[in-house]
């Protein structure tokens, strides 16, 4: 795994003008009173911003270092991880980008800066805004890990949030993906943490799956 770190992201948007820009995006009109057709046009002039800038050399060149040996000959997912996305108040779950089958230095840096701009959809600005956090300080990490294909996939949650005694496993066939963005459903159990038993299981209809 290879962290990409907040500090990139900041010396990426200082460096090649695009802070600036991004205010005077935010800054047309005041947040609060624009409509959503307008947050999406904001949103989506932002977004474009970051197709159109490569990144700098120096950043580019310490970013290849770190990649180039590890996942060499892999494939890859190239995932999100804002400072600000899970804690006890908020769940940024599905509002960033992330890719997964990703191969070659060339695509990888591409796909870094497409979770870059996934901070400024406009699902995760009216979010921010919905919760209170100041979107001109937002920033983005991004989480880099070599791609394992497995026959099943899944993911455990080992506290319901309905019912503290409870825990909860997903999983479906193929790759997590299918489980994580929705497309996909998956067979869910709940279990029941003090005895380590099954208090209910869920099939789902089986009609297809992700691979790579």
């Amino acid at each position: 795994t290879v962290c990409i770190t907040s500090d990139a992201y900041q010396e990426y948007v200082v460096s090649t003008g695009l802070r600036e820009r991004i205010l005077l995006e935010l800054h047309r009109k005041d947040f609060k009173e624009m409509r959503w057709e307008e947050i999406w046009d904001c949103a989506t002039r932002i977004r474009n911003l970051f197709l159109t800038k490569p990144i700098p050399d120096d950043l580019e060149q310490e970013i290849r270092n770190g990649i180039s040996i590890p996942f060499r000959g892999k494939t890859v997912a190239v995932r999100s991880s804002a400072p600000d996305e899970d804690d006890a108040k908020s769940s940024f779950a599905g509002l960033h980008e992330s890719f997964i089958n990703v191969a070659g230095e060339e695509s990888i840096l591409k796909h870094i800066r497409l979770v870059w701009s996934s901070l400024w959809s406009d699902a995760a600005l009216l979010y921010r805004q919905e919760i209170g956090l100041d979107v001109e300080k937002s920033s983005m990490a991004v989480v880099i890990q070599e791609t394992v294909v497995g026959d099943r996939s899944g993911v455990a949650f080992t506290r319901n949030p309905n019912d503290e005694n409870q825990g909860i496993i997903e999983s479906v066939y193929g790759l997590n993906q299918g489980l994580v963005d929705g497309t996909v459903e998956p067979d869910r159990w709940i279990m029941d943490r003090a005895r380590n038993t099954i208090v209910t299981h869920t099939p789902p209809e089986r009609k297809h799956w992700m691979i790579p």
